[in-house]
């Protein structure tokens, strides 16, 4: 697994996995791999390795770390696309927020590094377009039922959209009932939920991982499914007295 930024000694393994793509039942050279490590001050650290170079000539490679809360801190991007000349074919940009605040520094195709600074409306939620990330957002949406939310959508692909999309949405995700699912040996019960406006399903287990996702694309079906899957640890229960 490739990443910006080695595993440091004070950090400790706390979960991991790799999702592989399918189409059409044929599989694609493509997957994105990623690790959970926890530091010492009980803030966390994601890695992602997005590697679809072989398939579609896109690379992203991301790190973010999340505070004490479990709340997106800083998210590091290092984006490669030479397969596409007329968008984002090299993207190197750092997300973080603060006091409501999103500040946004990238450097674009070899351009001088940009700044950028966003308020955001309370209660945003950061939806990070890879799937390490997004389990945590489509159950966050799904819990807060017809309330309008906010969502931040980081862009990669498309210059004219960084640093990203701000907008308000309506329960774009309903809850599907529960379904286990068999991950080799393991069985995992699963949560399931859907888009209304999008022909894609995704499965969570009890930490909100996303452990199968599937969509329908140009009359294809997408299946992404997780493998080497290390979950996190379960929390530990307060003694009583």
């Amino acid at each position: 697994m490739r990443c910006l930024h080695p595993v440091q000694a004070h950090e400790r393994f706390l979960a991991g996995g790799r999702y592989h793509f399918s189409k059409g039942g044929a599989p694609l050279q493509k997957s994105e791999a990623w690790t959970l490590h926890a530091h010492p001050d009980g803030e966390q650290f994601v890695r992602v390795d997005a590697d679809s170079l072989r398939e579609e000539g896109r690379s992203v490679l991301a790190e973010a770390l999340l505070d004490q809360s479990g709340a997106l801190a800083r998210l590091d991007i290092r984006y490669e696309n030479a397969q596409f000349p007329g968008g984002v074919r090299d993207l190197r940009a750092t997300y973080q927020i603060a006091d409501g605040c999103l500040q946004v520094g990238y450097e674009l195709n070899g351009a001088d590094r940009q700044y950028r600074e966003l308020a955001l409306p309370p209660g945003t939620l950061m939806d990070v377009p890879l799937l390490p990330f997004r389990g945590r957002t489509i159950a966050e949406l799904a819990g807060r039922g017809s309330s309008p939310a906010w969502l931040f959508v980081p862009a990669f692909d498309y210059a004219q959209l960084l640093p990203g999309l701000l907008r308000q949405v309506a329960s774009p995700v309903a809850a599907a009932g529960t379904e286990t699912l068999r991950l080799g040996k393991r069985a995992i019960v699963t949560r399931r939920f859907r888009y209304h406006d999008k022909a894609t399903a995704y499965w969570l287990d009890e930490h909100d991982v996303i452990v199968r996702r599937v969509n329908v694309f140009q009359q294809q079906e997408i299946v992404v499914q997780i493998s080497d899957y290390v979950a996190p640890p379960r929390p530990r229960e307060s003694a009583t007295c």
